[in-house]
């Protein structure tokens, strides 16, 4: 399991922001304000991970066709997180049974 700053572990963020997508609803995101910063640095119409949390959170909620308006890039992105957070959960496991 890989490890960041001060012993956070990284299933402890992936579970942290895989939960945190469930929770809000993509029109809730929708909804707020564009923070895009690359948008506003360099005055793009789009940058390719525009609406990727909103894309996230649609394909966490089950709504695939929504995630794909919002970002196609969800199609590698989400089932990506899920297998991370799959693999650093196998490694716990298999650290406590060893």
């Amino acid at each position: 399991m890989a490890g960041f700053s001060k012993g956070i572990s990284r299933w402890m963020v992936l579970s942290l922001a895989v939960v945190a997508l469930m929770a809000i609803p993509p029109e809730v995101l929708a909804r707020g304000p564009d923070i895009c910063l690359w948008r506003h640095l360099f005055h793009l119409a789009a940058c390719p991970a525009c609406g990727s949390t909103r894309a996230l959170s649609a394909f966490f909620h089950g709504h695939l066709s929504q995630a794909l308006d919002y970002n196609r890039n969800v199609m590698v992105t989400g089932p990506l997180l899920v297998g991370l957070l799959l693999q650093d959960a196998f490694a716990g496991l298999k650290k406590l049974v060893i």
